[in-house]
Parts: C-alpha cells; sequence; structure tokens
C-alpha cells in the first residue's frame, strides 16, 4: 500500500515538473508580445521589484529608461529577459493578477494562450487569494519543491527534465 503513496507522489511530481517546464517554454515565446503590450513602467516594474524578481538597480535603470519614447519595448524585453534567468511560475501569478492585467489588457489574450497550454493554470496561480484560498501562500514552485523533497527522501531520483 506504501508503493502506491510512492507512486502517486512520484506521478504528481513528473506532472508538476512537466507543467514547470511547458509555462517555461511558453514564457519565452510569449515576451516579446508581453512587450508590446507594456506601455508603461507602472506597476509593471514596481511588481518585480516589490516581489524579488528584478534587482533595485535593474529597477531604476529600467524606470528611468523608459522615460525615453520608443523605448519601452527594449525596456520590457530585457527585464523579461532577466526575469526568465530564474523563472519560477509566482512570475505568473503576479504578472496575471487582476492588478496588472488591468492596467495592461491586452495580458488577457497572453493569459488565454497559458490556458490552452495548461488547461489547469488556474489551480497553480493564485486570483489574488480568492480562488485559492485552501493554499494561500503556496505557489506551484513551492509544490514542485515539496514534491521533489518528498521523492528524494523516500531514496527515489528526482524526476529528468523533460
Amino acid at each position: 500500500m506504501a508503493s502506491v503513496g510512492s507512486d502517486l507522489s512520484t506521478r504528481m511530481s513528473v506532472e508538476n515538473k512537466h507543467i514547470y517546464d511547458i509555462a517555461l517554454r511558453h514564457f519565452k515565446t510569449q515576451k516579446v508580445k508581453i512587450s508590446n503590450i507594456i506601455k508603461v513602467a507602472f506597476p509593471f516594474l514596481e511588481l518585480l521589484r516589490d516581489y524579488g524578481f528584478i534587482s533595485n538597480e535593474i529597477y531604476e535603470k529600467s524606470k528611468e529608461s523608459f522615460k525615453t519614447p520608443g523605448s519601452e519595448q527594449k525596456v520590457t524585453i530585457d527585464v523579461l529577459n532577466e526575469v526568465e534567468k530564474t523563472f519560477n511560475l509566482s512570475l505568473l501569478e503576479a504578472l496575471f493578477s487582476k492588478d496588472v492585467m488591468d492596467t495592461y489588457p491586452g495580458l488577457n489574450d497572453i493569459y488565454k494562450t497559458f490556458k490552452k497550454v495548461i488547461p489547469n493554470i488556474e489551480q497553480f496561480l493564485k486570483s489574488d487569494g480568492e480562488e485559492n484560498e485552501e493554499r494561500p501562500e503556496q505557489s506551484l514552485e513551492q509544490e514542485i519543491n515539496s514534491e521533489d523533497s518528498r521523492e528524494s527522501s523516500d531514496g527515489d531520483e528526482p524526476p529528468e527534465a523533460l
């Protein structure tokens, strides 16, 4: 009976890793489209800085660069390239939050493309704590790490990258 739980744990971890990999690949393909949508720095840069996705230095430099007319897309793509280096799913939670999507309505179309490649994305992304109150502070990234820790403690190796 214990092996059934272990098998379920392994399957869930492999599934979570697979979802993470899909999200990262899709994020990479959507960066240019996202950069076309973000025309003003606020709240995009503040959000990324406040959540620790970019440093204060990158924030200040990018905010200043945004003031140059016509530079918005390049600045945004540079910032997105930076956050891609340490990508985690909480970035998507922030990027598709209500406040951000209200400011940049074009992101709704990008979000729909994520829903196509990850049909159950809502269960992994918090929507301002309303829809996912049962796991208020846990992102998919934390779930993946938790699953991997359990596997390692069972003596199993973490899943290989897909």
